[in-house]
C-alpha cells in the first residue's frame, strides 16, 4: 500500500511539473492573461478530474473579476463579475477577503453562499474549496477555486494541487500587472491620461482598416495651443500643468464620441473621429473644438487664464492614407491659421502645398545668404532726446533676394529660426558691427538685435567674447538687444547667457518693451541696461491721450529703475518734444536719421567715403531745426 502512494504521489508530482513548465512557457511568450489562466484550468481538471477550476482576479477596488472558468457556464462568472468582495460572499469572495482558504463542504446550507447557491446548485455543485492568491507583498490579487458535485473536502492530492496552481496564477498576474504598467508608462501621457504618441500608432491604423471596409471618413484634428509657452514661462509649470488638465477635460467633452484622443508634445493634442453620417460632422467637430478651448479657464486657487487654439484637419482617404501623412498635412493646416495670427481651424487643401513648398524654398534662400554674399548692414543712429547728438547706431540687417529685391526682416528672420540658418546670419550681423564700430570714435556704441534662437544656445556668449577680441572693441560699446520673446523661448537658458554676457561688461537691453506678455515680470528677472518703448505707443502718443500715458508712465518707470528709457520711431517734431517733456533719455528714427550704410554718417563717425545725398537722407531733421552731430 505504501508502495502504491509513492507511485501515485510522484505520478502528481510529475504532471505539476509538466503543468508549471507550460504555464511558465505561455507566460514568457506573452499570452494574454485569460489565455493562460484557462490554459491552468484545463491542465489543474485533467490532474484533478472530479473538480471544476474557476480562477477569479480580485482588482483594485476589492470586486471580483472571473479570469477562467473554462468547464463553467460564461453566465455563471457574469453573474458574479464586480461582486465587491466580503465576508459573506460565497467560497471565493470570502477566501479574498479574509485572505485564507475557505472549504464549504455543503453550498445549500452554508450560510455565506446564501445570495448565491442558486446558481451553484442548478449546475449540481455541492461544494467548494476557494483558496487565495496571494502577491509577493503578500497582497490578495485573486482567488483559485475547486468545484465538488458532492458534499465533501477537497483531499490533499487536490489541496496540492491548488497550491501549486495558486503559486502559478500569482506569477501569471503579476506578470500581467507588470506589463500594464509598462503598457500605460507607454501608450498614456502621465499628466493628461490621453493617449501617447506610441498608442496613436498601434492604434490608429486599426480605425483607418475599419473605417476603409465600412466605407466611412476619418478626421485628425491637430490642436496646438496658443500662448502656452508665454503662460508657462510666466506663471510656472505648476500653473501650465493645470492649464493642461483643464485643456484635455474640454476637449474629452466635445470629443466623447471620438474614437482616440493624444497629447503628442507639450500644448499639441489629436484627435481621431470617424464620421458617422456625413464630412459635415468635421465641420462641427472642429468648430466646437476652437470654441470650446478659446474661453477662460479657472483654475486652483482661483486663478483666471484665457487661452485659445489652433487647429489643422487632414481627412482620410481624401488627404492620406496613413498616419505620417495625415500628421503633416494637418500639422499644415494648422500652420496655416498661425501664420492668420488669429485661433481657428483650417481643413487641409493641396494648395496648401504649394504654400508649403514656397515657404521651404525661402528658406533654402535665406540659409545660403550669408554665403552669397546677399545680407548687408546698415545703421541707424540713436542719439540724446535733448541736444539730438548721437551717442551711437543700431544695426539693421537688410537682404537683397536675387529674385524678389529687398525683403522685410519680418519676413526672413522668422524663416531663418525655423530653418536654423539664424546663428549664422546672427554671428555675420555680430561680425560686421563690431568691424565697423571698431573704426568710430570711442564714445559710439553699437546695438545688435538677437533672435531667441541665438541667445539660447550656450555658446553665444563665446561668439561675442571671441568676436570682440578679434574687432578689438572695447565691451562696454556692445549692446545686445533681446525681447520678451527670449523668457518665453527658454528662460533659464536666456538668463544664464544674459549673465554671461554682462560679465562680459557687454550691455543689454529690452527691445519693442510694452508689447510683450509680461513686461514688468520680464524687468524683474533681469537688470536691463536700457529699455526701449516700441515704436507703436510712439506713433499714437501726440493724438492718443492713452499712449502719451503709457509712454509717460514708462519713463517713470525707467527713472524709479535707473534704467535710460529710449524711444523707436520717432518721426516729428512733435513726438520729440513730447518726449522731451516726458524725460525720455535717447531717441530714435526717421527724426534722427534712416537706416543706411555707416558711410552716410560720416559726419558722425568722423569716416570719409559719404555722398552728398547719402548725408542729406541721414540727417531729414536738419529742415526742422534738429542736428545729429558728435
Amino acid at each position: 500500500m505504501g508502495v502504491k502512494n509513492k507511485v501515485r504521489s510522484r505520478t502528481v508530482g510529475d504532471r505539476l511539473k509538466d503543468l508549471q513548465h507550460e504555464i511558465l512557457i505561455a507566460i514568457a511568450s506573452g499570452k494574454p492573461l485569460a489565455d493562460v489562466m484557462a490554459l491552468l484550468c484545463a491542465r489543474a481538471e485533467k490532474i484533478a478530474p472530479k473538480a471544476i477550476c474557476s480562477i477569479i482576479r480580485v482588482d483594485s477596488t476589492g470586486r471580483l473579476r472571473p479570469l477562467a472558468a473554462p468547464s463553467l457556464p460564461q453566465a455563471y462568472s457574469d453573474a458574479i463579475d464586480g461582486a465587491a468582495i466580503g465576508p459573506m460572499v460565497g467560497s471565493c469572495g470570502t477566501a479574498a477577503y479574509l485572505g485564507e482558504p475557505v472549504e464549504v463542504t455543503n453550498i445549500k446550507t452554508d450560510p455565506r453562499w446564501e445570495d448565491y447557491k442558486e446558481a451553484a446548485l442548478a449546475l449540481g455543485f455541492k461544494a467548494c474549496w476557494s483558496s487565495p492568491i496571494k502577491s509577493h507583498d503578500d497582497r490578495v490579487i485573486g482567488t483559485f477555486a475547486f468545484y465538488f458535485r458532492t458534499a465533501r473536502r477537497a483531499n490533499q492530492t487536490e489541496k496540492r494541487i491548488v497550491a501549486h496552481c495558486a503559486h502559478l496564477c500569482t506569477l501569471a498576474i503579476e506578470h500581467w500587472a507588470a506589463q500594464n504598467r509598462i503598457r500605460r508608462l507607454a501608450f498614456t501621457d502621465a499628466l493628461t491620461g490621453l493617449g501617447s504618441r506610441a498608442l496613436l500608432a498601434e492604434k490608429f491604423p486599426e480605425i483607418l482598416k475599419h473605417a476603409s471596409e465600412t466605407g466611412k471618413e476619418v478626421a485628425l484634428f491637430y490642436v496646438d495651443i496658443d500662448g502656452f509657452r508665454a503662460i508657462n514661462a510666466v506663471q510656472g509649470h505648476r500653473v501650465g500643468d493645470q492649464l493642461l488638465r483643464a485643456i484635455t477635460q474640454r476637449i474629452r467633452s466635445v470629443a466623447a464620441s471620438a474614437e482616440l484622443g493624444a497629447r503628442l508634445g507639450a500644448d499639441e493634442f489629436l484627435v481621431v473621429y470617424t464620421a458617422r453620417e456625413s464630412h459635415s460632422e468635421f465641420e462641427v467637430m472642429a468648430s466646437a473644438l476652437a470654441e470650446a478651448l478659446r474661453n477662460r479657464y479657472v483654475l486652483e486657487d482661483g486663478l483666471e487664464l484665457k487661452a485659445a487654439a489652433s487647429i489643422g484637419v487632414a481627412c482620410f482617404p481624401n488627404d492620406g492614407s496613413d498616419l505620417d501623412t495625415l500628421i503633416s498635412e494637418a500639422d499644415t493646416a494648422l500652420n496655416q491659421v498661425k501664420r492668420a495670427g488669429r485661433a481657428g481651424y483650417a481643413f487641409y487643401s493641396p494648395r496648401m502645398d504649394a504654400e508649403k513648398r514656397a515657404r521651404q524654398a525661402f528658406e533654402r534662400d535665406v540659409s545660403v545668404a550669408v554665403s552669397a554674399g546677399q545680407l548687408s548692414v546698415l545703421y541707424q543712429p540713436q542719439a540724446d532726446a535733448h541736444s539730438c547728438s548721437v551717442r551711437g547706431f543700431e544695426a539693421l540687417l537688410r537682404w537683397k533676394h536675387p529674385i524678389h529685391g529687398f525683403v522685410s526682416p519680418d519676413k526672413f528672420i522668422p524663416a531663418a529660426e525655423a530653418c536654423g540658418a539664424i546663428e549664422g546670419i546672427g554671428a555675420f550681423v555680430l561680425r560686421e558691427a563690431l568691424q565697423h564700430a571698431a573704426d568710430w570714435p570711442k564714445h559710439l556704441r553699437v546695438a545688435v538685435n538677437v533672435s531667441p534662437a541665438q541667445i539660447i544656445h550656450a555658446d553665444f556668449a563665446e561668439l561675442v567674447e571671441r568676436t570682440l577680441s578679434e574687432t578689438g572693441v572695447d565691451p562696454r560699446r556692445l549692446e545686445i538687444e533681446v525681447t520678451e520673446s527670449l523668457f518665453i523661448f527658454d528662460e533659464k537658458a536666456a538668463l544664464k547667457t544674459l549673465e554671461r554676457l554682462k560679465a562680459l561688461g557687454v550691455s543689454v537691453a529690452m527691445d519693442d518693451f510694452g508689447t510683450g506678455y509680461s513686461s514688468l515680470r520680464t524687468l524683474r528677472s533681469f537688470p536691463f541696461d536700457r529699455i526701449k518703448i516700441d515704436r507703436s505707443f510712439i506713433f499714437d502718443m501726440v493724438a492718443n491721450a492713452d499712449a502719451a500715458a503709457i509712454v509717460n508712465s514708462i519713463m517713470g518707470l525707467g527713472r524709479a529703475l535707473g534704467r535710460p528709457v529710449v524711444a523707436e520711431g520717432v518721426e516729428t517734431k512733435e513726438q520729440l518734444e513730447l518726449l522731451q517733456l516726458q524725460g525720455c533719455n535717447e531717441v530714435q528714427g526717421y527724426l534722427i536719421g534712416k537706416p543706411l550704410p555707416i558711410e552716410a554718417y560720416s559726419h558722425v563717425t568722423g569716416l570719409s567715403g559719404a555722398s552728398g545725398k547719402q548725408a542729406a537722407e541721414a540727417t531729414p531733421s536738419l529742415a526742422a531745426g534738429y542736428s545729429a552731430v558728435v
